[in-house]
């Protein structure tokens, strides 16, 4: 392998896989720290054909990568916890996707749901920040339980009890980078999957399915909707189009930046290797009309050129702007999650309320 080559790599694995960040000091607390107090309960489901219509070219190539033979599949689930408003179940499914590491082939997700539900309830997918430890993803979950909106929360391929022993998936990428994009694709496939149990749940209305996600998650969210073409919200949170762009650009990747740099690795190179799970070249699949971007006006971390982006490639939805940066749009998250979730309930929203 070049040296080139290599560092693709490193920058892939910094922006791609959640394993090679560093472990966060708070890991899978709160709900996941409970341990399952009711009994397991079996059923099954079946994964949903990818909908290929309209896609031509490369978008067609990119997109049957992601796409799996529809087949029936066991999941489980069991209560973990609840309160007088909501309760929490693990629901693990295994992946579609088969990787080398057997323990991140089992998705342990968390299904919140309100206690007391009028009818089918609307449900969505929340997705969690780069750091992993799944407490902004919980509390996002949580709130929308608590407005009647089942909420489930999938972790990503090779976060928290998915990440391998030793992180032997690092090298085994770094061998080979173009194997990076797997950690990409099987988390689009297990949100699929995800997708297919929720519209088969008695208790979900199977039309009216969202999805939603933070920072990362918010960036995962425009990916998987794209692919999908079927969600019926979407609300892609402080997030952006163009990765290889967003690597080149924020302190997060500074160090990686500079050692592309140093070896003439150009941006360009890394939009190539990305091109196939790059947002932007399946956000037209997204009806505009039943998305809402919501997005920093100081962001540091994405680039307002990729959050313009985005929006272009989604043919212009409606966005809202919190009046912060990045980090500090954590202040505002109450009110962030409550726009999100009437959206997610299907009321129209033209300002973020506090």
């Amino acid at each position: 392998m070049t040296s080139a080559k290599s560092f693709l790599a490193c920058a892939l694995l910094l922006l791609c896989v959640p394993g090679a960040q560093a472990a966060p000091k708070i890991r899978w607390a709160n709900v996941a720290a409970t341990q399952p107090t009711g009994p397991v309960e079996k059923l099954s489901a079946k994964d949903e054909p990818l909908d290929l219509r309209g896609a031509e070219g490369d978008v067609a190539a990119w997109l049957k990568a992601f796409a799996v033979e529809p087949r029936t599949f066991e999941y489980t689930v069991q209560l973990l916890d609840e309160d007088e408003n909501v309760r929490v179940y693990r629901l693990t499914f295994p992946s579609p996707f088969e990787s080398p590491w057997p323990q991140n082939n089992v998705v342990p997700a968390e299904f919140f749901v309100p206690k007391a539900p009028k009818g089918k309830m609307r449900a969505a997918i929340v997705l969690d920040i780069m750091d992993g430890s799944a407490i902004l993803a919980r509390g996002l979950a949580r709130g929308m339980a608590e407005n009647g909106v089942g909420a489930l929360y999938v972790p990503m391929a090779y976060y928290g009890s998915r990440r391998p022993k030793s992180d032997p998936h690092l090298k085994a990428f770094m061998d080979d980078p173009v194997r990076t994009l797997e950690a990409l694709r099987q988390t689009v496939m297990d949100i699929r999957r995800a997708k297919a149990i929720l519209a088969s749940r008695g208790d979900v209305d199977p039309k009216h399915i969202g999805i939603t996600g933070i920072s990362l998650g918010g960036i995962m969210t425009s990916l998987a909707a794209g692919v999908d073409g079927g969600f019926d919200r979407v609300v892609p949170i402080l997030a952006g189009g163009d990765l290889a762009t967003m690597v080149f650009h924020t302190r997060e990747t500074r160090a990686i930046r500079a050692t592309l740099e140093a070896r003439g690795v150009t941006k360009e190179q890394l939009a190539k290797m990305l091109a196939p799970v790059e947002p932007l070249h399946f956000a037209s699949r997204i009806d505009p009309a039943t998305c809402l971007m919501i997005n920093a006006s100081e962001d540091e971390v994405i680039p307002r050129d990729c959050t313009d982006a985005l929006n272009r490639a989604i043919h212009s939805p409606q966005i809202l702007w919190a009046q912060a940066g990045h980090y500090s749009s954590i202040l505002l998250l109450p009110a962030i999650r409550q726009t999100a979730v009437r959206f997610l309930m299907g009321e129209k929203v033209s300002k973020i309320e506090f």
